[in-house]
């Protein structure tokens, strides 16, 4: 296939999303990317209207500024036969040749869009991780989605463990492990810094948190993959190890399904006074830049674009060693690894960021040059196009 960006086939990236979350930013930020570096790319955003709108409003504020080549689509079914022809007209009018799903369900309607004839683009698809709880419609999902992934030209993985634990042995040259990207907000370090005081005076202004106290973050989705309930544990022993426990704030940053049964079991463990719930956040970068640490406590994860984010501002990360963690966490170089679930050595890691500026602000600088120099946009596309190029090229 030509690699030339005014002959590279028109590529269209869809997702089905009712909230804004880290696949819905991977999607705009690989799009972006792609269109920033001359190649003919669009987003194919439907929104799933029976999620509500405060979750729609949520994703739309939050996909930041639109350009020319994105596409909206509303639905409030699974399915819709007036859905797919409108997808279908749209790649058709597009001329979309290279149909990158983000989601189980646009993978589905991608494959179906072509059996029925209504484009011959070749389909790829990104596993950005998916782990559900027993229960028909999860088997469902996944067999859904184990259907779509034979069916697919190409396969992404967001991190070496997703792309092993969902592909079968013998599916060489179909398969790539890719790990996310972000873009920094800052060329260099020190802009950041410059950048911190401000942030964090609004944050202290907004939540009422105590100026003289490092602030920790926790940030995802409200719901069970997150696994909260191991952060208010670790507010709770900090507490109880001294009078005043460890000094610190400690927000929560999110919304979900489970916020009243999060905010009870706060209540029950004693640190409901302790952790600000903030609800959804559109201001993420104003977050990261007055924050000093993240806590991360997922029970699995891709490659998480909050990661990402936050070690594109300088801040240092705790984190399960899950999925794509590993991949962007040095532990004790840039950040800290634990055991998924284990609190003893989470709150080891946790206090020594806390009890030491020097070592955040150490750790904080490598993470920040670590992201511009291995999770830089620019290689995350063009990653991306190779792969492309090179599956689409011996299919044709």
């Amino acid at each position: 296939m030509d690699m030339q960006h005014d002959t590279f086939p028109a590529i269209a990236h869809l997702s089905f999303s009712g909230d804004f979350g880290g696949r819905e930013k991977v999607a705009v930020s690989l799009q972006r990317g792609m269109l920033r570096a001359g190649y003919d790319c669009f987003l194919y955003m439907i929104v799933e209207e029976r999620l509500g709108p405060d979750r729609n409003e949520n994703l739309l504020r939050s996909l930041g500024e639109k350009n020319g080549n994105w596409r909206f689509f509303r639905t409030d079914r699974r399915f819709s036969r007036v859905l797919l022809k409108e997808i279908g007209t749209s790649l058709r009018e597009d001329g979309v040749r290279i149909v990158h799903c983000h989601c189980y369900k646009s993978l589905f309607y991608a494959h179906l869009l072509r059996a029925l004839g209504m484009t011959k683009a070749a389909v790829f698809y990104t596993l950005h991780g998916l782990v559900l709880r027993p229960g028909w419609s999860s088997s469902f999902i996944k067999g859904t989605q184990t259907v779509g992934l034979r069916l697919c030209d190409g396969v992404i993985g967001c991190s070496k463990e997703i792309l092993e634990s969902n592909i079968a042995p013998g599916w060489a040259g179909k398969t790539a492990a890719i790990i996310n990207a972000i873009e920094p907000p800052a060329e260099d370090y020190e802009d950041i810094g410059r950048m911190k005081v401000a942030a964090r005076r609004r944050l202290v202004e907004q939540y009422g948190l105590d100026a003289d106290k490092p602030i920790v973050i926790n940030v995802g989705r409200l719901c069970p993959q997150k696994n909260f309930p191991l952060y208010f544990r670790l507010v709770e022993r900090f507490l109880r190890e001294s009078p005043n426990g460890i000094e610190a704030n400690y927000l929560l940053l999110g919304n979900g399904a489970l916020e009243e049964e999060l905010r009870e079991e706060a209540r029950r463990l004693g640190v409901d006074d302790k952790v600000v719930f903030t609800g959804f956040v559109p201001d993420m970068a104003g977050v990261f830049t007055g924050a000093d640490l993240l806590v991360q406590t997922s029970i699995w994860e891709g490659t998480p674009m909050c990661l990402l984010e936050a070690n594109s501002f300088g801040l240092p990360a705790v984190v399960p060693d899950v999925g794509g963690n590993g991949d962007v966490v040095d532990d004790g170089g840039n950040g800290a690894l634990f055991p998924v679930g284990d609190l003893d050595t989470l709150a080891e890691k946790t206090r020594a960021y806390l009890e030491d500026p020097s070592l955040r602000e150490k750790h904080g600088r490598k993470a920040f040059e670590r992201v511009r120099r291995d999770f830089n946009i620019a290689d995350w596309v063009r990653r991306h196009v190779d792969f492309y190029a090179d599956v689409v090229g011996r299919k044709a």
